[in-house]
């Protein structure tokens, strides 16, 4: 799994204390979803059964490339064609346009640079089967060692963002463990995503202890 393999690459600075450092400003707003089709699509013996999914304070959302639908289905997928394969009824301009922007998400357009960005939400957030989506306030995070360095952040229906790690007091922790726990399993599975709906201004700065 592509977050699995970035993450991997990240390990070496994943330690170290992080304070943080809010600059005043107006913040903004994600909306966060879980996608039921991930842990409807993976049957392993560890897939949680739950009802509601309880997303904490200081949960971060990583840039994660273009969305073709809302933060429950950034991706499209209720529109997948057979085998994953592009998408069902989509006129070809479309789905050129797609592809084209799905190469730069996974690095095979050269000249395309990700943004350096993330997204830390400000409250705890419960999502539900019935109600998968909230939309909580947030403010942009700034961090050297992570390479985040959008300080704004503007709303827009056309990127998303993927659960990426938990603040937690001056610490952040960007591993999700894989066990019951539901908010863990559907993050880790690259179910949590976010699509920001006003203009972030405010953001917190993540400094180590180095």
């Amino acid at each position: 799994m592509r977050r699995f393999a970035l993450m991997a690459g990240m390990a070496g600075i994943m330690t170290g204390l992080m304070p943080l450092h809010p600059h005043t400003a107006w913040g903004g707003e994600i909306r966060i979803c879980f996608d039921r089709r991930v842990a409807e699509s993976d049957p392993a013996p560890n897939t949680p059964h739950f009802d509601s999914i309880t997303v904490p304070p200081g949960t971060v959302f990583n840039y994660a490339g273009h969305a073709f639908g809302p933060a429950d289905d950034p991706l499209d997928r209720a529109h997948a064609a057979l085998f994953g394969d592009g998408w069902r009824g989509l006129p070809r301009a479309e789905e050129q346009r797609r592809r084209a922007l799905q190469m730069e998400d996974i690095g095979g357009d050269n000249g395309y640079h990700r943004p350096q960005a993330a997204i830390m939400i400000d409250t705890a957030a419960t999502l539900t089967r019935a109600h998968p989506c909230a939309s909580v306030t947030a403010r942009a995070v700034l961090s050297e060692d992570w390479t985040w360095t959008a300080d704004h952040i503007p709303a827009t229906p056309h990127v998303y963002y993927q659960a990426y790690g938990v603040v937690h007091g001056d610490h952040f922790d960007p591993t999700f463990d894989t066990d019951p726990d539901a908010f863990q399993w559907v993050a880790a599975h690259g179910g949590l995503n976010g699509i920001v709906i006003s203009d972030i201004e405010q953001f917190t700065t993540l400094h180590s202890d180095d």
